[in-house]
C-alpha cells in the first residue's frame, strides 16, 4: 500500500507541474443490480490514462461492494506509469503481456469470469526493426473459488496462490518472419490446506515461436518446456484461395497428468501449468448464449487437438464458415484392483474419439450475409456438439470390462436478423433452439441392472428455447425483450423456488413459465460520451466461459440492474 500511496501523490505533483503539456482520456463503468435472490451488485471503475511527453499514465479505482463476481475492493485497482523514448520503453506497475501464442506468457484481465493473471512489477523493452529485448519480473496473487477450501461461495473467491517471477525473450523480425526464443523463473507460494503448511516450488519455462506471414499462406508454431516433463507445443497453417481461406491448427498441451480425481484440485496439486499460461483452445469462440453455456472446458495440463476452418463467399452477398475441432486427453485412466487410478494406453499424436479419454467433437456452421438490398442482415448457425465432461469409473477385469462417464451431446440453431427500416429505425430478432442431452453413460460387457444412460434433467432431453425481440432508434435509444426457456432443468436444481417478475407473470397466461426467464433492457444515449442502462426482469443461470476458462454465474431473478458508462 505504501507504494500505491507514493505512485499516486506523483499522479498528482505530475498533473500539476505540466498542466499546460498534460493530456488525459478516461472511463467510467459502474453498474447497480437488486434481485429478490440477493444477487446484488454494487460495482464502479473509474480508468484514468494521462500523456506528457514521453511519459504515459494509467490507474484504475474501483468501489465494488460487492461486484458481480470477485472480491469487493475500494481503492486503486491497477495503475502503471510508463517512459518511452528512442528504442526503449520502460514500464512500472500493473503490467499485461502477450508473447507468441501464449504458452508461456498470456496476461489476461478477464473480469467476466473474473481472472486477473497480470503482473506487478516492472518491464524493459529496447527494439529497433530487426531485434526485440523483453526483460520484465514482480509479483502476481491469482484469486480463485474452490469447495476444497472454507468459505466456498460461487461469486468470491476463496483461494490465493503466491508467484515472484522474472523473465525475458529476444524477438527478431526479418521480412514475413518472426521469431523469439524466451525464459521465465516462477516462484510459487502455495498453501496446502489439508497440513496447514505453504509449500515453495519454483517452476522454468523456456520457449521458441517462429511464424511466417505471406501473401497466399501463413504459419507458424510455439515450443515450451516447463521443469522437467512438461511441454505445450501449437501449430496452425492457413492458405488463401482467391476469396476462400482454409486453416488447420494443432494443440498439444503436456505439463501434468492428473487422474480424475486430481485434475481440477488447483488446491491440493501442484505444478503443471500455471494461471499466466492462457493458450489457444482451438475451438470455435461461440457469441450467443446456448452454445456459449456449452463451451468444453480446456484442461490446459492434458489436452490434445486440432480443428479445420474455412470460409469465404457461397454466393453474392453471402459468407459461408465452417470449424470442426476434436480433442481428448493424452491417455487412458483407469482403476487397478486396489480402486486407485493408474495410467493406461496412450492416444497417439492425434486425439482419441473413445470416451474414456474424455473426448471433446464440435462441429459448427454458419451463413451470414444480406437481402432485401442489403436491408436485412442475417445470421444463421448450426451446431453439434459431443463432450465427455468426466469419468467415473474404468475398469478391466479377467471377465469384464466396463465403465461409466458423464457426457453432454447438443444440437444447436442459432439465428440473428436485423432490418433496417429507415435511417433511424431499426429492428432486430434472435431466436436460438438447442437439444441438450447431458447424463451419465454406463458400459459393461456383463448384463447389469444399470440403465445405459440416465439423463441429469427430469426428462430426457432438455429443449432450451431464447427470444428476443428489439427496436432501436439511432443514435440515441434501443429497447429490447429477452425469454430464456427450458422444458426441463437439472435434478439438484429443480426443487429450487423461483421469484417471478411481472413480465413472466403476464406469459405465464400462454404457457408455464415455472423454467422461462424473462427481462426488459432499455439503453439510452445520453450523449455520444454517455450510455445508460436499464434492464428489468430476471437472467437465467448457468456456465460462462471465456477462453475455455469457465465459471458459474447464479441466476438473477426478479430484479433491476442499472448500467452507466462514460468516456471522459
Amino acid at each position: 500500500m505504501k507504494f500505491s500511496r507514493y505512485f499516486f501523490s506523483f499522479i498528482i505533483s505530475f498533473w500539476t507541474t505540466g498542466y499546460c503539456q498534460f493530456s488525459f482520456s478516461g472511463a467510467l463503468t459502474t453498474n447497480y443490480g437488486q434481485s429478490k435472490n440477493d444477487f446484488n451488485i454494487q460495482e464502479t471503475l473509474l480508468d484514468i490514462n494521462g500523456n506528457w511527453n514521453n511519459w504515459t499514465g494509467w490507474i484504475q479505482l474501483e468501489h465494488s461492494d460487492p461486484p458481480e463476481l470477485g472480491r469487493s475492493l475500494k481503492g486503486i485497482r491497477k495503475f502503471r506509469l510508463g517512459y518511452s523514448s528512442g528504442a526503449y520503453t520502460i514500464k512500472l506497475g500493473d503490467i499485461y503481456e502477450f508473447w507468441g501464442r501464449g504458452l508461456m506468457v498470456n496476461m489476461v484481465d478477464d473480469q467476466a469470469i473474473d481472472l486477473d493473471t497480470g503482473v506487478r512489477g516492472g518491464l524493459l523493452n529496447w527494439a529497433n526493426d530487426l531485434v526485440q529485448i523483453d526483460l520484465f519480473g514482480g509479483t502476481q496473487n491469482i484469486w480463485r473459488s474452490s469447495n476444497e477450501v472454507f468459505g466456498f461461495n460461487d461469486r468470491v473467491p476463496n483461494y490465493e496462490v503466491d508467484h515472484t517471477l522474472y523473465g525475458g525473450r529476444i524477438a527478431a523480425n526479418y521480412h514475413q518472419w518472426h521469431g523469439a526464443v524466451k525464459y521465465m523463473q516462477v516462484n510459487e507460494e502455495h498453501l496446502l490446506p489439508r497440513i496447514d503448511t505453504i509449500e515453495k516450488v519454483g517452476h522454468q519455462l523456456i520457449g521458441v515461436n517462429i511464424e511466417y506471414y505471406g501473401p497466399t499462406t501463413d504459419f507458424g508454431f510455439e515450443y515450451v518446456k516447463k521443469d522437467a516433463k512438461g511441454f505445450g507445443f501449437y501449430g496452425l497453417i492457413n492458405m488463401y484461395i482467391g476469396d476462400w481461406s482454409i486453416g488447420t491448427s494443432y494443440k498439444n498441451y503436456h505439463f501434468a497428468d492428473l487422474s480424475p480425481d486430481d485434475r481440477w484440485d488447483f488446491v491440493n496439486i501442484i505444478g503443471g501449468a500455471l494461471t499466466i499460461q492462457q493458450m489457444p483452445t482451438l475451438f470455435e469462440q461461440h457469441a450467443t448464449r446456448l452454445l456459449g453455456r456449452i463451451t468444453h472446458q480446456i484442461d490446459y495440463n492434458d489436452e490434445l487437438g486440432f480443428d479445420l476452418r474455412l470460409k469465404g463467399p457461397l454466393f453474392q452477398n453471402t459468407i459461408f464458415s465452417f470449424s470442426y475441432a476434436s480433442s481428448s486427453r493424452h491417455k487412458e485412466w483407469y482403476l487397478d484392483n486396489n480402486w486407485n487410478w493408474i495410467m493406461g494406453g496412450s492416444s497417439g499424436l492425434l486425439p482419441s474419439t473413445k470416451p474414456v479419454f474424455n473426448a471433446f467433437r464440435e462441429m459448427y456452421a454458419e451463413l451470414e450475409g444480406y437481402l432485401l438490398n442489403g436491408n436485412l442482415h442475417y445470421n444463421i448457425g448450426s451446431g453439434l456438439t459431443n463432450d465427455v465432461t468426466d469419468l467415473y469409473l474404468n475398469r478391466y477385469t479377467d471377465s469384464n470390462r466396463s465403465y461409466s462417464y458423464e457426457s453432454l451431446s447438443a444440437t444447436t440453431l442459432p439465428a440473428q436478423f436485423t432490418y433496417t427500416i429507415n435511417q433511424k429505425f431499426s429492428l432486430e430478432l434472435k431466436y436460438e433452439y438447442q437439444e441438450l442431452k447431458k447424463g451419465v453413460n454406463t458400459y459393461s460387457e456383463l448384463p447389469t441392472n444399470m440403465p445405459p444412460f440416465t439423463s441429469n434433467f427430469l426428462k430426457d432431453k432438455q429443449i432450451n428455447r431464447i427470444f428476443s425481440v428489439g427496436l432501436g432508434r439511432s443514435p440515441l435509444w434501443s429497447m429490447s425483450l429477452m425469454m430464456d426457456y427450458a422444458n426441463t432443468e437439472e435434478r439438484i436444481i429443480v426443487d429450487k423456488v423461483r421469484d417471478k417478475n411481472s413480465i413472466e407473470e403476464m406469459l405465464g397466461n400462454l404457457w408455464d413459465t415455472s423454467l422461462t426467464w424473462a427481462n426488459m433492457e432499455i439503453s439510452y444515449n445520453i450523449s455520444s460520451n454517455h450510455r445508460l442502462t436499464v434492464m428489468y426482469g430476471s437472467q437465467r443461470g448457468g456456465v460462462l466461459c471465456s477462453n475455455g476458462v469457465c465459471r458459474y454465474v447464479q441466476p438473477f431473478e426478479n430484479g433491476f440492474k442499472i448500467g452507466l458508462i462514460a468516456v471522459l
